[in-house]
């Protein structure tokens, strides 16, 4: 009797924590940036172009300061796959070489938490950095890409 409790436990335990994981919403990569800066809505192509360090100014000249999360962070992943479109290595050796030819100066910052990088980006004029649209407050501006904000049908950042 004792064993088929068990047994019905872990199974109930099981079906439990499987029903949760299928439940779960996918949920949105705000891009964010100081409110200071004059961007509201930009194209995912102008995006990637901004973390590839292909652009290194804002359009009212403050220099880009890029910012992302420490590796093996699910938005740090959801970045790479889909602004990036690289692998964690591939990032590692495109910056390596862009650093190298001195086709840009710097890496992007990195930082361990979503609070982090908030407090990073409200604090530096031309930092452009993401977090779960969840944990965003009103101290940073949150960027329309190709027009729809986080939470809008069709928004195609996603964890």
């Amino acid at each position: 009797m004792t064993k088929r409790l068990i047994l019905c436990a872990a199974a109930l335990i099981a079906l439990t924590g499987a029903s949760a994981n299928s439940a779960r919403v996918q949920e949105d990569l705000a891009i964010i940036v100081n409110k200071s800066n004059p961007v509201e809505n930009i194209s995912l192509a102008d995006l990637r172009k901004i973390f590839l360090a292909e652009r290194s100014r804002w359009p009212n000249g403050r220099k880009v300061t890029i910012v992302m999360r420490e590796q093996g962070r699910a938005e740090r992943s959801a970045a790479l796959k889909l602004i990036y479109r690289m692998r964690e290595q591939d990032f590692n050796r495109y910056f390596l070489n862009i650093k190298f030819t001195g086709e840009a100066l710097e890496e992007p910052k990195l930082l361990a938490s979503s609070d982090g990088m908030i407090k990073f980006v409200f604090n530096v004029p031309g930092a452009i950095g993401y977090a779960r649209a969840s944990e965003v407050d009103s101290s940073v501006k949150v960027l329309r890409i190709d027009g729809l904000a986080p939470g809008q049908p069709g928004y195609k950042l996603k964890l």
